[in-house]
């Protein structure tokens, strides 16, 4: 008997907590962009040298335009209480260094199954592509096209950068990166994601890698990894040295390196 019932029990009990996890979901894609509104402003930046962007929760699209003097921006803002609308803003200046800055009001821990409380804002801006930028990005994927110098510091969220005429720096605490058709340097120090890094003019240098693969194809220049915690380090068509000054573990290959090649596992 006690067996006969077991079976009946742990049916209905499972089924339960599948009815109880799609309630949950169900309300809550449903409440998704409870309140949202559109934000659209202009940006001189004719008198500008470098244009600052400070972004937060949210996805960042910025692309560069040819004969442009101005910066266009659009940002779509999502948030659970409609209060909260009028708190989330973006705020510029122009000048000699101009500003891009969002503002969202605190969602306290953001989304969850069980307290679905949360703010972003979702920001696409069309600027002069020969304007230096300095970005500074808290989560939510980032992609920059047509670009000229940058300096990126980002939290979490996958970063892709194609197209740009000046150095790149960046700093990455989460999520994968992927950068394309850079006419001068790359320097990145990243904690977590992969790495991949495609027809670079000048040198590619990894300051710190904490975990992800790394994998570098057709850099005109040196490939420099200074420090890499784990993951694969792959490198293709190079045109000067390929240097790995501290590894911890995964594999090292390289492939058609003109230069050096000097790896810790040489010794």
């Amino acid at each position: 008997m006690r067996t006969s019932m077991a079976f009946p029990i742990r049916f209905w009990a499972s089924l339960l907590a599948i009815l109880l996890m799609y309630q949950f979901s169900t309300d809550a894609s449903a409440d998704w962009c409870k309140y949202e509104k559109e934000i659209d402003l202009t940006l001189d930046l004719s008198d500008s040298d470098v244009l600052l962007i400070t972004a937060a929760a949210g996805d960042l699209d910025v692309q560069g335009v040819s004969g442009s003097d101005k910066a266009v921006i659009h940002g779509k803002v999502c948030v659970s209480k409609q209060a909260w609308l009028d708190d989330a803003e973006i705020k510029t200046m122009s000048g000699k260094q101009a500003h891009i800055i969002v503002n969202l009001p605190d969602s306290s821990g953001g989304w969850s199954l069980m307290g679905n409380n949360y703010a972003t804002l979702d920001l696409e801006i069309k600027l002069p592509r020969d304007i230096a930028l300095e970005v500074k990005d808290s989560s939510g994927d980032a992609s920059f096209r047509h670009i000229a110098a940058m300096e990126l510091q980002d939290s979490s969220g996958d970063i892709e950068i194609v197209d740009a005429t000046g150095p790149l720096s960046i700093k990455d605490s989460s999520g994968d990166i992927e950068v394309e058709q850079v006419n001068a340097d790359v320097s990145i120090r990243d904690s977590s994601g992969d790495i991949e890094v495609e027809q670079v003019a000048g040198n590619f240098t990894i300051e710190a890698d904490s975990s992800g693969d790394i994998r570098a194809t057709d850099i005109d220049g040196t490939v420099l990894v200074k420090k890499d915690s784990s993951g694969d380090i792959s490198v293709k068509s190079v045109g000067g040295d390929f240097r790995v000054l501290a590894d911890g573990s995964g594999s090292i290959y390289s492939h058609d390196v003109k230069g050096e090649v000097e790896t810790p596992k040489d010794g």
